[in-house]
């Protein structure tokens, strides 16, 4: 029984996992950190066994080793990008989260959020734990893989060459697409603040010898999570958007390199 394997095949593998271990490292759903990390060695290693068996990429030239080391930063480079936009979508939610519980008035209400390592209002958690929840239901996290896997064909391994003018324009193009996005999730709540403080505002010029601040607080906490509860019949919706959204950013992204 021959067990030999090609030196070349090998060194293939090696640039394969390292791009798809990169991506792994950061990219939602498998780069949480509640993941154990060497649950995450182990996905990543079959998920690059299983590319490397379906596409078989060829290997590059170089002649050092110093080649070979420069091989593997871009390709480490690619794999970071993309986890890097991947998550930066994700974190959209967490931004409207922020939003929305600003606009209702209980943003001092914080919990402590595993995978960013910091503390996040209670509906930015909320609506994380949702999404995740939703992509892992729903099989959307398949999107994800499809977008690593797609890299593979659109920039091959060792043919990364970073176009700065069109990376800069596609950076930009993304952190406008970032608040926009995260406006738009948080709209419902922002209407139904606006439509409190005009109410509020009627009711002190009607009767100013009541403390609207109080009162005001009250209205915007109950109203709040009213528009929140109808609003998270919408997460599905949501969740589909931002994995078009991220697809269609990382095709931008692989055009660029």
């Amino acid at each position: 029984m021959d067990l030999s394997i090609e030196t070349l095949k090998l060194e293939a593998f090696l640039l394969v996992l390292v791009r798809i271990a990169c991506f792994v490292a950061i990219a939602p759903v498998f780069g949480h950190k509640s993941i154990n990390a060497r649950l995450r060695v182990l996905i990543a290693a079959c998920i690059s066994l299983t590319v490397f068996m379906a596409m078989d990429p060829d290997m590059p030239e170089y002649n050092t080793v110093f080649g070979f080391s420069f091989l593997l930063i871009k390709e480490a480079a690619i794999g970071l990008a993309l986890g890097f936009v991947s998550s930066l979508v994700m974190s959209i939610i967490s931004m409207a989260g922020e939003f929305i519980d600003r606009e209702i008035g209980i943003s001092m209400a914080q919990s402590f959020d595993i995978n960013t390592g910091t503390m996040t209002t209670i509906t930015a958690n909320l609506y994380d734990k949702m999404v995740y929840l939703v992509i892992l239901i729903t099989n959307l996290h398949y999107y994800i893989l499809k977008a690593v896997v797609r890299s593979f064909e659109i920039v091959p391994l060792g043919s990364f060459n970073m176009n700065i003018p069109v990376m800069y324009t596609q950076v930009l193009g993304f952190v406008i697409e970032f608040f926009l996005i995260g406006f738009r999730i948080a709209m419902p709540i922002f209407i139904a603040a606006t439509i409190i403080n005009i109410i509020l505002g009627v009711m002190t010029k009607s009767s100013p010898q009541m403390n609207m601040f109080a009162i005001g607080i009250q209205m915007k906490i109950i109203l709040g999570m009213l528009a929140l509860a109808i609003m998270i019949m919408f997460v599905p919706n949501i969740t589909n958007y931002l994995m078009e959204k991220m697809d269609s950013m990382l095709s931008s992204l692989l055009g660029g390199m």
